[in-house]
Formats: structure tokens, sequence, C-alpha cells
């Protein structure tokens, strides 16, 4: 993306402090680096890791809550302003959330690798608070826009299923103390997953998508009419999901996952227009990541249907969430990154200046060549760790942890570059 005209065109008037997204978006980072040391720290005993285990339970959360959703939440602080041309309602509790969010997310994840009931209570308690304030912020300022349709269903609906992913969450967590709730235990751990990746994660990625897609491959003239259809399947997926959870229904599991796959194609397809449709030549490595990650996600949901058919219960599911949320939903938001985060950075510190004399532009903060080693490894990393578990191959997981993890920590370092920590400092703080 070139200097003139602010990204081609896109509004940023409305935009939050640059403060507010970004330090989530740091905190994302910093959390995905952490979760890349534990990850090979933790190889060798992953093959002995239950659904339930302490120290696995810990370093599932260090990637969703402190990795992925911490930028996410600052991605669409930053985005909804320009996909639904809308400013951020109560921007001062976006900003003074993060706080909470930061203190609430270190202590639940080291409660859950120690197993606290008080920690548990504690940081799950602050984290919930923080995570139902900024689904409200969101909620409220979107349902606001005049930009209506699909992208607005998605990217509301998401929201929606992180409010009750996380009160799902409370409840299992009250399972252990309260004996009343004890016999559901397992079911609230189902029902959580597919909240949170097949609910909040995945209806975010797909609405944001008809939007990040276009924009950072100038497309034109591509066909929006599959979009209403995926977001109906979707919601279809994920309910039978939920129904199969909680009634043993194999086929209702079944029927969950196969509207997932249509819903999974049904965007491929649409990503795969919108690439046709580009004005740019090329396509660059971390746009081809989000077109794969979506058939990863398929991918992992055929697996789901495999371990319904094959009716090998709750544990099995592991090497099925392994994939998708590596393959699909962290693929994406790697993807995703590599074009936001140049982009914002641009935008607060050289779109209306020179710098010795000459304009900078996006291109010069990152060359998105160096992206494409790091996207493959990390893509046959998470592959060999998510096949090594499902066939329970130690060696296999060592070796795609290992890969995994190497991965991920070149990109925390690509990133952390274009963020240019030495000026981060004051700008962090700015407003508070």
């Amino acid at each position: 993306m070139n200097a003139p005209g602010v990204a081609g065109g896109i509004a940023t008037s409305q935009s939050p402090p640059f403060s507010v997204p970004v330090r989530y978006m740091l905190l994302g980072i910093l959390g995905f680096a952490t979760f890349a040391v534990d990850l090979a720290l933790q190889s060798a005993h992953l093959s002995q890791v239950s659904v339930m285990a302490p120290y696995g339970v810990a370093l599932t959360h260090l990637l969703t809550l402190g990795s992925l959703l911490a930028f996410v939440m600052g991605a669409v602080y930053q985005l909804s302003t320009v996909a639904f041309l809308i400013p951020i309602r109560a921007v001062v509790v976006a900003r003074w959330n993060f706080w909470l969010y930061a203190v609430g997310v270190a202590g639940l994840v080291v409660s859950m690798a120690k197993w606290s009931a008080i920690g548990l209570a504690v940081f799950g308690s602050i984290t919930t608070l923080s995570i139902y304030l900024y689904a409200i912020v969101v909620i409220v300022s979107v349902v606001r826009t005049s930009v209506r349709g699909p992208m607005q269903g998605f990217v509301l609906s998401a929201h929606a299923y992180l409010i009750l992913a996380v009160t799902d969450a409370l409840l299992m967590v009250l399972s252990f103390s309260v004996p009343a709730l004890a016999p559901i235990e397992g079911k609230l751990l189902l029902t959580h997953i597919v909240l949170a990746m097949g609910g909040f994660f995945t209806f975010l990625i797909m609405g944001f998508s008809f939007k990040l897609l276009p924009m950072f491959t100038l497309s034109h003239g591509y066909a929006t009419w599959r979009q209403k259809w995926t977001l109906y399947a979707s919601h279809v997926a994920l309910w039978s999901l939920v129904a199969g959870i909680w009634t043993d229904a194999r086929w209702l599991l079944g029927a969950g996952g196969a509207f997932g796959v249509f819903a999974l194609v049904n965007q491929w397809f649409d990503l795969r227009g919108i690439v046709k449709k580009r004005m740019r030549k090329r396509v660059e490595p971390p746009m081809h990541a989000v077109v794969y990650a979506v058939v990863a996600g398929g991918l992992a949901l055929l697996l789901l249907l495999l371990q319904v058919f094959l009716a090998r219960g709750t544990t099995a599911w592991q090497s099925t969430v392994t994939f998708y949320l590596l393959g699909f939903v962290a693929l994406t938001v790697m993807g995703y990154s590599y074009k936001i985060v140049p982009f914002l950075v641009w935008t607060e510190r050289y779109s209306k200046k020179r710098v010795g004399g000459k304009s900078v532009i996006i291109s010069d903060l990152i060359n998105l060549n160096h992206a494409l080693p790091v996207l493959v490894g990390f893509a046959v990393g998470f592959a060999v760790l998510a096949v090594s578990a499902a066939a329970s191959f130690g060696i296999g997981l060592i070796v795609g942890a290992v890969a995994t993890s190497l991965a991920v920590l070149a990109y925390a370092v690509q990133i952390t570059i274009v963020m240019e920590p030495n000026k981060l400092g004051r700008e962090l703080l700015e407003r508070d």
C-alpha cells in the first residue's frame, strides 16, 4: 500500500487514539511469543496432556486470551471505524479496560497452571468483566452504523457469542466447587470451545474478511451473494454443535460439522473471487495465508466429522481443536496482522510527514516477502503438531511444537520491528 490517499482513500478520521489499539496488539504479540516459548518447553509432555491438565489449559488460554483475543481486541477497535464508518463509543472504557484485561489474563493463566481455585475465581472474574466491557463497547458502536449487511451480522454475532462463551466459562469454573454442576462439566467445556472458536473467532474473521481482503488487494466487482448464506450456515453449524453436545446426538454433531464445512467452502469461494478481481498484480504471502487458512479450517471440521463417525469421545476433539485454532484462527490473524500493523504505524507516524526529505510508504516498514518462510514454517509446524496429536506420536509432537514455536518467534520479531519499540514508550502512555 502506498502513501498517497491514506491507503487508497480509506477514512481514518474516526479512528481511536493510536495508543488504544496498539496496546492490545502489543500485548497480543508478547503473549504469542510467550506461548511459543512455553509450547517448546512443554513439547516433550504434550502427548500426556489431558483435556483438563493444568499446564495444557494454561497453554491454550495463553494462546487464546493472552495472544489472539488481545490482538483482535485492538484490531477491532481500529478496524470497526474503517469498516463501519463509525467512531468507537466510550473510548475511555476501551483505554482503561486494557489494564483490567492485562491483569486478569496474566493472573488467570498463572492460576490455571497452578490450578488455584482462588486464582481462577478472582482473575477469571476480572477477565470476564473485561471481556464483557469490550464486547458491549463494540456492539453498541457497530449497531449504530448505517453500513448494513452480512459483515455487520457477522461482527455483532461474534461479540454476542463471545459474551456467551465467557459466561459458559464462569459456569465451568463454578462446576469445580458446586456439586450440582459437576455432571455437566464436560458439556460446559465443549460448549465453551464451540462458542469461543466457532462463534467469536470464526464469525469475526469471516465478517472482517469481506472488508480486509478487498482493501489489501484493491479488489472491486467481486460477487457478494454467498455472504448471507455463509452467515446463515455458520449460525446453523454452531447451534447444531451445541445441541449435539447437550443431547449426545451424533447426528446433530455431524450436521454441525457439515454446515460448518459448507460455510467455510462458501467463504473460500468468496475470498478466491475477491483475489481474482484484485487490481494488484501480485498477491502477497500474508493474503495467500488468509485464503489457505480457510482450507485448514475446513479440514479441521472434516476431522471433527470423522471423530463423530468413529464415536471417539470428548478427548478426540483435542486434535481437531488444535488444528482449527492454529490452522484457521491463528494463521488468519497472523496474515492480516502483517498488513494491519504496518498500516496503523504508518498512519500514525508517517502519513503526514517526510523523513530525511522523502515520503515514507508502508512497504518501507516491512518486506512482506520475508513473511513467506515464517508463514510456511508455521503451517508445516501446526500440521505436524495436529496430526501427531491425533496419532499420539510423541516425536512428531515435539518436532511440530518446536517448528511452530520458531515460526511464531520469528513472526513476533518481525511485527515488533515494524512497531519500532524505541518510539512506543511515549505513545503508549499518551492521554492516560
